[in-house]
């Protein structure tokens, strides 16, 4: 192998392959966290997407409004949809 093809392809694929080996030895989950498991995380599709909007898509999918904030319809109408539903 030559050197370049080693630090461009060889070693970065090593690392890949040693750090999936720690994630399983070490019992660390595959999947990602629920989205909505903290704020963190679904912060960045609360801070882009108005209640209206929200309130819009829960109407479509036929989810009752009520006084829910803006951080409950987003679960319920991620509930539904899921991923491919906010791209």
């Amino acid at each position: 192998m030559e050197r370049r093809a080693f630090f461009t392809k060889g070693l970065p694929a090593y690392f890949f392959k040693m750090g999936e080996a720690f994630a399983e030895a070490s019992g660390i989950k595959k999947n990602p966290h629920d989205y909505f498991d903290s704020f963190e995380s679904c912060y960045p599709l609360l801070s882009e997407v108005s209640y209206d909007m929200l309130v819009q898509a829960a109407e479509q999918l036929e989810i009752e409004v009520g006084n829910k904030d803006k951080m409950t319809l987003a679960r319920e109408i991620y509930a539904i949809k899921g991923v491919k539903g906010f791209e």
